[in-house]
């Protein structure tokens, strides 16, 4: 990229390639927010990379996806995740866990209240704070520590560890990422996993410090 200054301003003259690059990354950015589809999600990591978030992670339910529906995170590092929910119409929540319950999947029968054979969320301290519309949330097996009233916490029993956000509803999470490397499914269970079924899932690569 070539800058002239005349008359006081500032002129860019993108080349080629770099008008190209350009576009085709806001092409793809745009496909993974409108379908956040895996093949789309794998394309663009395999162009961009993946970078470690650490610090402040905004993560956005939608109907029916998130965003970002792929992160990596390094054990060690401290994270505040600020869920929240976009949807006008729709409770969504976010679990973390590995090998999903495919039961449910059958359509028949009663449903189980854990939805993954492993919660990612057991043993680890986590700190909750500034709830907004939330409509549960459930401890399940983590150190929480709440900040203030616990009241608009809703706090429930049974299932995985889950916050459940009614429309424009949101949530801080703060912790250190465990020490559970490896590849962790997310994924919004509500409506008998109807909404992970349409696609309301994503992954989290935990890599060692």
């Amino acid at each position: 990229m070539d800058t002239e200054h005349e008359f006081g301003e500032t002129h860019q003259n993108w080349s080629r390639r770099q008008f190209l690059w350009g576009a085709a990354g806001l092409t793809v950015a745009g496909l993974v927010a409108l379908f956040g589809k895996k093949a789309t999600v794998d394309a663009a990591r395999a162009i961009f990379g993946s970078p470690v978030s650490a610090g402040k992670i905004n993560l956005y339910q939608f109907d029916y996806y998130y965003l970002p529906n792929y992160m990596t995170w390094r054990v060690g590092d401290y994270v505040e995740v600020w869920l929240q929910n976009q949807s006008r119409t729709h409770w969504h929540e976010w679990t973390i866990g590995r090998h999903v319950n495919t039961l449910p999947f059958q359509g028949f029968g009663a449903l189980p209240a854990d939805a993954w054979a492993k919660d990612f969320w057991s043993g680890v301290p986590v700190t909750l704070s500034d709830p907004v519309k939330v409509d549960n949330f459930v401890p399940h097996n983590a150190h929480v520590t709440y900040v203030g009233s616990k009241g608009p916490y809703q706090i429930a029993s049974g299932g995985d560890f889950s916050p459940t956000l009614q429309p424009g509803g949101s949530i801080k999470l703060s912790f250190t990422v465990p020490d559970k490397p490896g590849v962790w499914d997310f994924g919004c269970f509500v409506q008998e996993y109807i909404h992970y079924r349409t696609g309301m899932r994503g992954q989290i690569n935990i890599i060692q410090a």
